[in-house]
Order: C-alpha cells, then structure tokens, then sequence
C-alpha cells in the first residue's frame, strides 16, 4: 500500500538524496505524463496518525515544496499499489496541471484571531437576560408539555434567549466579515487567493467557547516580506486583538475548489482504496 505525500511535475529536477518518509520509508516518485507522485510503501499498522507520523508525513511535504511547486495531500491518502497510483495521475491530468499553474511559486500565509469586539459580551451568547444556560437551551423543546421542574425555562423566556442568541451570531458573523474586508484590503496586491473560515475554541479560563477566524491567503514568495510588515502594520492598529501570523507554509487551504468544505485530503474516491 502507497501513502501518497505530494504532486508535482515531473520535470523538477530530482533530489540526489533518499528522503525518508513515515516509518522510515524512502519516499520516491510514481510519473505518468509530466506529472509525478511522491509515495512511500506503509502498512495498515503504521497508517493510524500520531505525533511522529504526522511530523515526518509534514517533513517530506515541506522538503518537496523547498523547490518546486507542489499540490500537498493531508496525512491519510492511500492508494493500493503503483498501477493505482497511475491511474489517479492520468485522471486528474488535467486538473493537477491547472492547479499547479496556480500555486506556482506561491506559499501560505495564515493570520488568526479572537473576535469579540460586539455590541455585548460572548457571554451573553450562554447566559440570557433569564438566567439560561445554553445546555438548557439546547435540551428545551418548546413544543413539549412535560419539562424538567427544576428548569427556569418558560415558552417566553425560551423565545427571549434564543433572539439573544441569533442576535449574537449575527454580530459575530458582522464582524468577521468587516475583519476579513480590513486584511484582504490592506493586503492588496501581496497575495493571489484569500480564503475565510470560522470556528469556536475552548476558553481555559472560562466555559464560553470564542469565536476564532482564520484568514488563509495564497502569497507570492516575492511578497512574504511585505506581507510581514503590512501585518506588523495591521497588529499595531488592532493592538486590543490577539493576532496570530503562520507561514510561510505548502499552500493546503488551497487545493480544493472555492465551492467544496475542506476534507482531509485532495480526495479522489480512488485515493480512499486500499
């Protein structure tokens, strides 16, 4: 069974080094009309993720993209054997040429950070003006006529703190996107691509989950360096938000079209079979 790491063009010119993959395994390239596959052979045993085989899949990635254009896979793409591994490259011929057009000589850049600057707290989001917790809320159907009597819920408070809810994720939704107009504007001209997304992290101080955006830009390496600065720039100005940059990385937000979720992996059905 092959584990599949990147693609890219047969053309590049090949590293003289075995370059040791998950397990130890060398990692070589499968080419089938321009286009090659770096894999290395794994076994079940050795497929399941841990800190060390995510590390060295990473290592290998990082390694091919130091110089040359690659489309990065996530940790977890199999394929039977090298026949198979031919057949995804003549069907996505077309498509992996297209993308690698794209990326070509591109990095990504990430930017991260709280957003909290509504008209009232998060934590309005779990305790309402009722005294409802949000596992309350969760666990009340207000077309029930048997609850708990111990709850606080009524029908009008139910209706009361669910308004305060939405209201609250619209606010977020507001200012995530004000955030993200800010950056992509201030940011002009230094990258190709931008892509947004949204997600809620645990607070260690608090039981509130914040809301955390995640802005993912696909960057001219000639443009990492002022990049840095305009970022510099935009955390001085926003010195109230905790701002994170990452990168320069292998571009793996940006391997799937605009229209699909990020999955783990550029995922063909075929690339699933073992």
């Amino acid at each position: 069974m092959y584990l599949l790491y990147c693609i890219f063009h047969s053309s590049e010119v090949q590293r003289q080094a075995t370059l040791p993959g998950v397990g130890g395994q060398p990692v070589f390239p499968v080419a089938i009309n321009g286009i090659s596959a770096a894999v290395s052979e794994i076994s079940d045993a050795h497929l399941a993720p841990d800190v060390p085989r995510v590390m060295a899949y990473k290592k290998v990635i990082e390694s091919f993209h130091s110089d040359r254009t690659v489309i990065p896979m996530r940790y977890g793409c199999v394929l039977r054997d090298r026949p198979q591994v031919i057949q995804l490259l003549k069907r996505n011929a077309r498509r992996y040429e297209s993308l690698l057009k794209e990326l070509d000589g591109c990095v990504e850049m990430g930017i991260r950070l709280m957003v909290d600057d509504c008209g009232f707290s998060i934590e309005d989001l779990r305790n309402s003006e009722f005294g409802i917790r949000n596992s309350e809320l969760e666990n009340f159907d207000p077309q029930s006529k048997i609850q708990n009597p111990k709850s606080k819920i009524t029908g009008r408070a139910y209706l009361a703190a669910r308004k305060e809810h939405y209201a609250q994720e619209e606010c977020i939704t507001e200012a995530n996107n004000e955030i993200a107009e800010q950056f992509r504007a201030a940011l002009a001209g230094l990258f190709v691509k931008c892509k947004v997304e949204t997600a809620a992290i645990a607070n260690r101080q608090s039981p509130i989950r914040n809301p955390l955006l995640s802005l993912y830009f696909l960057v001219p390496e000639k443009s990492i360096d002022p990049f840095r600065r305009v970022f510099r720039h935009m955390r001085r100005r926003m010195e109230t938000t905790k701002l994170l940059l990452s990168g320069p990385w292998p571009p793996y937000s940006f391997v799937l079209p605009d229209n699909e979720q990020r999955r783990s992996g550029l995922q063909d059905e075929e690339v699933k079979e073992r």
